[in-house]
């Protein structure tokens, strides 16, 4: 089909949203469907360079709109991007009016940014417009909260507040209202949604891998067993509960070890937490690893500890998937959607606070390293859970998913 694709975010050489955009956007093309695509134009110099190497992607037709008074860096984000992406989503619109009328679009596709409070104003232009997959709807218990700073407390009460005056905008529900479909990345987010736009939308995760990862399934714990946490050291990523977990883990396993890999506003009180609680001979802080140490320590370690209280993916947990580690998340967010009872262990949040979740995640830890077949056959399942995850067939599921809803409207 003709389809009009709009990535602000875009690039081929980044992760994230960036990656998202691209490898999205690229795949559309690869499965046969002409593409056209709306980008931010910070990113145009590494597109047209990766236009020349690749025969698919010089056949997708870029669009780069500009916010004429508004000018930037090369491949550097602007400050105050909010308000930018806000103003580049009108001149998307112009680019968008002008291509409708020499091209007839099949479908348009507002991929990126995926955000809940991310607005496009491309659903007045006539075909059938697919959002998603969006996220931000999630938010952490308030059982869970008692493990946060007080500046965590009040930025999670903000959080709260934005969800649940995000749809009096009539600026972000104007283009959900406009939707054929709508993808959500979570049942959280999901359900934010008004009654009228629920029936129009499917729980779909973005995340995505290009290929078979040729790794074999762990046969055995190691010696000293290991648990590996990687991501940025946030307040709501839930370190705090993981280190409580261990703490108590040691208990029974005084030679287990735990790295814990990024950085980030909350890592001075982690460490804190850490000595007050005189673990600090067998936990290891390591700020920023190149990604091709990271995919080692997966390698070398036992379990995946994720106990993050609203991530709306988890782009890390598929990469621990991927590698054969399986992981530990708490039953929130999308690493609950990703994690299943083959690769993993997701725990139960209800009615519990932080130190009964950090009780319940040492029991789950203890059981699986005190098994002799418990880690292989989860190693084996993380594996296979990841090959859910290939990006032709993410792609394709999300369009076929998507015609079914336009050939109802």
């Amino acid at each position: 089909m003709n389809l009009l694709i709009s990535a602000y975010a875009c690039a081929p050489d980044r992760g994230s949203e960036w990656g998202i955009g691209w490898n999205w956007t690229t795949e559309a093309r690869r499965l046969g469907h002409e593409v056209w695509a709306l980008v931010s134009p910070v990113h145009r110099g590494s597109i047209e360079k990766a236009s020349r190497n690749d025969a698919v992607v010089s056949g997708i037709r870029w669009i780069f709109p500009k916010v004429g008074f508004w000018p930037l860096e090369p491949a550097t984000e602007p400050k105050w991007e909010y308000t930018y992406n806000l103003i580049w989503q009108m001149a998307a619109l112009r680019a968008a009016r002008r291509l409708q009328k020499a091209v007839q679009f099949d479908a348009i596709h507002h991929l990126t940014w995926g955000g809940i409070r991310a607005p496009t104003f491309l659903g007045s232009l006539g075909p059938p417009l697919i959002v998603g997959p969006i996220g931000g709807g999630e938010t952490s218990p308030s059982t869970l909260r008692d493990g946060f700073s007080t500046k965590g407390r009040i930025l999670e009460s903000v959080r709260d507040l934005s969800n649940s005056t995000v749809f009096i905008n009539p600026i972000l529900r104007r283009g959900l209202d406009d939707a054929a479909v709508i993808f959500a990345k979570t049942a959280d987010t999901r359900d934010l949604l008004s009654s009228a736009q629920r029936k129009k939308t499917v729980v779909f995760n973005e995340l995505s891998r290009r290929e078979v990862q040729k790794v074999s399934p762990r046969t055995r714990v190691q010696s000293p067993p290991k648990l590996l946490y990687a991501g940025r050291l946030l307040y709501w990523k839930g370190v705090h509960i993981a280190i409580r977990a261990f703490a108590q883990l040691l208990k029974k396993i005084p030679t287990a070890r735990f790295t814990i890999v990024g950085s980030g506003p909350e890592e001075g009180r982690l460490k804190a937490d850490v000595s007050a609680l005189k673990i600090e001979q067998s936990v290891d802080f390591i700020s920023w690893l190149p990604q091709n140490e990271l995919f080692g320590l997966y390698g070398s370690h036992d379990l995946f500890l994720f106990p993050s209280l609203h991530d709306s993916s988890g782009g890390v947990v598929l990469e621990a998937l991927t590698h054969g580690l399986p992981v530990v998340c708490l039953d929130l967010g999308g690493p609950k959607e990703i994690v299943t009872a083959n690769a993993g262990i997701v725990v139960k949040t209800a009615a519990l606070d932080a130190g009964q979740v950090a009780s319940s995640i040492a029991d789950e830890i203890h059981k699986v390293l005190s098994s002799e077949t418990d880690l292989m056959h989860l190693s084996s399942g993380a594996i296979s859970r990841a090959n859910d995850f290939l990006l032709p067939d993410r792609v394709a599921q999300f369009y076929q998913k998507a015609s079914s809803f336009i050939g109802r409207s």
